[in-house]
């Protein structure tokens, strides 16, 4: 395997070196801590596995963004007691057409070592195609953004701890109404 182009980590106590190994590995609540997640899409929800695929949704100017990733490796170890993920990044729509195809490939390994020095290590390879070449410096600045900002929000938000979500639940209106309608008639 090659260098990465680019490693960057965050000091974390082992509080919330912890909470945001727990965070990172659970998709529900990738939402709550990370800033281009408003939305997760995925085919099965709870703990990332190896091969799951997601994507992350926003709203930016009106518009629908879709990032999709896959989960292309996961381990976890005891002594020292750390978590790493690779994601490999599919793509990028802007309203179901792709943007951002200059950058050809990226993958992100996320390492939480859930030690008292413990912290957040993000190391990210990544390849632009051919015809981008002359904008090398702006493509390489937005694979590096992708993996500040997943950085931050994971050393930030990611290190609270996030309660389960619960599924929303409706009163049946109608079913109320005509409770009260058989008491009143009573």
């Amino acid at each position: 395997m090659d260098a990465p182009q680019g490693v960057w980590r965050r000091v974390l106590n082992e509080v919330a070196s912890n909470q945001a190994s727990l965070n990172l590995a659970q998709l529900d609540t990738w939402p709550v801590w990370n800033s281009s997640a408003q939305r997760v899409l995925s085919e099965s929800k709870g703990q990332l596995t190896i091969g799951q695929r997601f994507d992350l949704h926003r709203i930016e100017r009106k518009r629908l963004i879709e990032e999709m990733w896959h989960v292309s490796d996961l381990r976890t170890g005891s002594d020292p007691k750390f978590t790493e993920i690779e994601f490999e990044w599919l793509g990028q729509q802007r309203e179901r057409k792709p943007v951002g195809t200059a950058l050809k490939s990226l993958r992100l390994t996320v390492t939480v070592l859930c030690e008292a020095d413990g912290g957040i290590e993000i190391a990210a390879w990544w390849r632009i195609s051919k015809w981008s070449r002359f904008f090398k410096s702006r493509v390489d600045a937005q694979a590096r953004a992708f993996a500040l900002q997943w950085l931050e929000d994971l050393s930030g938000p990611g290190t609270l701890p996030i309660e389960e979500l619960r599924p929303i639940t409706f009163v049946d209106s109608e079913s109320e109404d005509s409770k009260t309608v058989g008491t009143e008639a009573e």
